[in-house]
């Protein structure tokens, strides 16, 4: 039987400040909102069992055609069969974005307007607990993807001790965003046993705009620790040190800049690169209902000069998923690259 759902709904949690998500891509529906499990969360017990319970009740009401207020309108949102699929009690995707504490400043993040340098804080719960018990109840696997966000994880008071429980659950296929400022040796031990990824957002290629995007002075110490952590994987190559460029409105969105960072890039040996644009841009025109703006083409016309300049230069390339919305609103196919 055909109906719509998405399984972000089934096997995904993602610890965003004080609330459990089933996913952060509100931004493509048409309430803006995300689908929430837990408001206010502040660490205490977390059920998995009641979880699961709930996502089979989420998942027969999408199959009576009930689609929840939260994602209507989500590009995410598929129909097709669901009922060929094997649901089971085991989280796939996990985000850990509990923390707001960050020592940059980019112009893209929501929480910008609480960045103080002098004072950094880190009043946020501790996620330890409830990732050891999904563990001891076999909900999270060494199948299970886990994707640190934020803040800056580097200075989560719990990340350490937290990274090295999900080594020893022997979880495969972590992925680390950081901005690089501080060298994690944590980080440096994970990619070494070839279990950790990072993604580091340097958003430009120059200094100059990369300060202007950061809005911190800090463009040789992230290059630097982006180069040792590169060494970290040694000869194998294994493609776990990515940087990423978001693109700005006005600021990093032309040809001669992308062009400029792939090719920083390469002189640092990085052969991975991943390319998105930034949320405010689709919550802008989400919100205008004007989803034929000329800015959403100007993002495929920029994704589309940076496949072909990274094929130029032979390295490897992600497209995130707010250029494939930016395809899905203009009705427009994107091209298997």
């Amino acid at each position: 039987m055909k109906y719509k759902y998405c399984e972000n709904m089934n096997n995904h949690l993602c610890f965003n400040g004080n609330r459990i998500l089933y996913c952060t891509t509100g931004n493509n529906t048409k309430s803006n909102s995300n689908l929430t499990i837990k408001e206010n969360f502040d660490g205490s017990d977390f059920d998995i069992n009641e979880y699961f319970d709930n996502t089979e009740k989420l998942r027969n009401d999408c199959k009576k055609g009930n689609i929840i207020n939260n994602c209507e309108g989500c590009h995410y949102l598929l129909e097709k069969d669901w009922d060929e699929n094997t649901f089971e009690r085991k989280i796939k995707y996990i985000l850990i974005s509990n923390y707001r504490a960050c020592n940059s400043k980019c112009i893209y993040c929501i929480s910008r307007s609480d960045y103080n340098p002098k004072n950094i804080k880190n009043d946020t719960y501790n996620i330890l607990p409830v990732i050891a018990d999904m563990i001891n109840k076999k909900a999270i696997t060494k199948d299970t993807k886990i994707d640190f966000a934020g803040g800056e994880c580097t200075l989560y008071p719990y990340f350490e001790e937290l990274l090295q429980l999900l080594i020893q659950a022997d979880v495969k296929d972590i992925i680390i965003h950081t901005n690089a400022i501080i060298y994690s040796k944590a980080i440096e031990l994970g990619i070494k046993k070839g279990i950790v990824s990072i993604c580091v957002s340097t958003d430009s290629g120059t200094r100059k705009i990369h300060e202007k995007v950061k809005g911190v002075k800090t463009y040789n110490t992230v290059w630097n620790n982006i180069k040792k952590y590169r060494k970290a994987e040694g000869k194998t190559l294994d493609n776990k040190v990515c940087v990423k460029y978001i693109l700005v409105e006005n600021i990093n969105d032309n040809e001669k800049e992308i062009e400029e960072w792939i090719k920083k890039a390469v002189r640092n040996n990085i052969n991975i690169l991943r390319f998105n644009a930034d949320n405010d841009i689709f919550i802008k025109y989400q919100k205008n209902d004007n989803n034929n703006h000329p800015y959403l083409a100007k993002i495929i016309v920029l994704s589309e000069f940076f496949v072909k300049t990274a094929q130029k230069y032979n390295v490897k390339y992600i497209l995130d998923y707010n250029i494939d919305a930016a395809y899905k609103m203009l009705n427009i196919n994107m091209p298997h690259f």
